[in-house]
């Protein structure tokens, strides 16, 4: 927390959330700024959690101040967290592991890969819808999806890959969708993550320092959705991120 006797001046960003608090008289207002991040959770035997978040921010224990939020299983979470103030030269932000206040969260949906080597279609029960677009990425051993549909239909989501096209640098992946029955109630897009595949993560399978992802998946060409084409998206994860952390997985002071 900074806190300053100051008047403050805010600018409202498009991608932070920012909290003044104060009251009358000779009392120090309270400043914070607050960001939203995906993260994987991890647990002790005692249940304490620890979050690896993506984008490279760090590690965070929750602080005792942080929302009691209820967990449960979750191993993917959208989390909205109080930025740490941080001093010092040459920090590298995504080993750093800090305590701070995570104000809320909410559980990602971990699905499974399909693995679609040596077959001429895809199942049946995989989907294909078109897409308006869509866009992912990946972080400590899971890969997050989001599309945008433009309607809040619940929905299956997931990627195919085939392994006889991997050649220890690219992954090539397909991104599969389609509506269900229900509704998508959450104020952010339709999301969810899947753990790399397992061969992929073996020791040695990857030959050069990061693995390229390439994912496809077929896009209307305008919203008037008369035609479509196959776009593709590519994002890089180092080779020492592949798989999930453990709660222990780093243990670095704080």
């Amino acid at each position: 927390m900074k806190k300053t006797h100051a008047a403050l001046c805010l600018t409202v960003l498009s991608t932070m959330i920012l909290t003044l608090a104060s009251c009358f008289g000779d009392v120090e207002n309270e400043y914070r700024i607050t960001v939203p991040t995906f993260a994987t959770v991890t647990y002790d035997e005692g249940g304490n959690v620890r979050l690896y978040l993506d984008e490279k921010r760090g590690i965070i224990d929750p602080s005792p101040e942080s929302a009691n939020i209820k967990w449960g299983n979750a191993t993917r979470a959208l989390i909205k967290y109080d930025l740490p103030i941080i001093s010092g030269e040459n920090i590298s932000m995504e080993n750093l592991r800090f305590e701070g206040i995570v104000r809320s969260a909410v559980k990602i949906d971990t699905v499974a890969m399909v693995d679609v080597t040596g077959l001429d279609k895809y199942p049946d029960t995989l989907g294909n819808d078109t897409l308006l677009g869509f866009n992912f990425h990946a972080y400590w051993g899971y890969i997050t999806m989001q599309v945008w549909m433009a309607n809040n239909f619940n929905f299956d989501m997931t990627c195919s890959y085939d392994r006889e096209k991997f050649d220890g640098e690219n992954l090539y992946l397909n991104l599969h969708y389609a509506e269900k029955p229900g509704t998508w109630n959450n104020e952010f897009l339709q999301t969810v993550s899947a753990t790399l595949p397992e061969f992929v993560r073996e020791k040695g399978a990857v030959t050069s320092d990061s693995l390229n992802i390439i994912m496809s998946a077929p896009v209307w060409c305008t919203a008037d959705k008369d035609s479509a084409y196959v776009d593709t998206v590519k994002f890089k994860i180092s080779r020492g991120r592949l798989n999930p952390p453990t709660f222990g997985y780093i243990t670095g002071g704080k």
